[in-house]
């Protein structure tokens, strides 16, 4: 074979892998966006929040779901949701929105109290600034009750990367000392599944879909059948 047929089956070859990795990516050509893509993931269940240990403002570090224990007010673990923002302490912009948001939320919980057990949840990425004490800071300025509303980090860069992976959340440092990142509402059930996104300004809808998370199954009766 001459170097001129080499470069071509090469050139082939490269052509029809990257066609290959776009097909797998874009779910068949038929999304070409990467919200487009993760509402798919979403969809599919396939995007989970990996038990990471955090810290907390007020409370040390354990794993945030998947836990087995009962949840506060005596709720079961299967009727937790968590509406969860990634954020920053020094963030300017969609994160001051986000807390205006959240303490419509907390409000509205407040008022009129859910069957089961709804927990706001504000985590930080910036792992080298926001440790629990500026957390905690935070969490006064925006009169966060503690009983609905944790704030927290990631121990580690590495526990914030898997996070925010696991999720499909990007947050890329901006060069001047901030991030350029989802500003989203994620909602989690009690097994870390992501079962829908909102933007910042749809909270009353990512409330309602929490709330009708939280709300008891019933049963499902099967008739027994005994053999003659």
């Amino acid at each position: 074979m001459n170097g001129r047929r080499l470069s071509a089956v090469l050139c082939l070859a490269i052509l029809l892998g990257a066609t290959w990795i776009v097909h797998e990516l874009s779910f068949g050509f038929e999304v070409w966006t990467f919200e487009g893509r993760r509402q798919r993931l979403i969809a599919t269940g396939s995007l989970r929040a990996p038990q990471v240990p955090l810290r907390f403002a007020r409370e040390s570090a354990h794993p945030l779901w998947r836990d087995d224990s009962p949840g506060r007010h005596g709720a079961s673990p299967n009727r937790v949701a968590y509406l969860v923002d990634f954020v920053y302490t020094r963030c300017p912009g969609v994160c001051r929105a986000l807390g205006n948001e959240y303490q419509q939320m907390q409000r509205a919980l407040a008022s009129d109290p859910p069957e089961g057990d709804i927990r706001l949840v504000s985590i930080s990425f910036d792992v080298g600034y926001d440790d629990p004490s500026r957390l905690a800071a935070q969490a006064t300025l925006l009169r966060a009750d503690p009983q609905r509303w944790s704030f927290a980090v990631p121990a580690t860069a590495r526990d914030a990367e898997a996070l925010l992976g696991g999720l499909g959340v990007i947050a890329i440092p901006d060069g001047i000392g901030g991030f350029v990142h989802n500003g989203d509402i994620h909602l989690l059930d009690a097994q870390g599944r992501l079962r829908a996104v909102f933007a910042f300004d749809r909270w009353p809808e990512a409330l309602e879909a929490a709330r009708q998370l939280t709300v008891p199954r019933p049963a499902t009766n099967v008739a027994r059948q005994d053999r003659p």
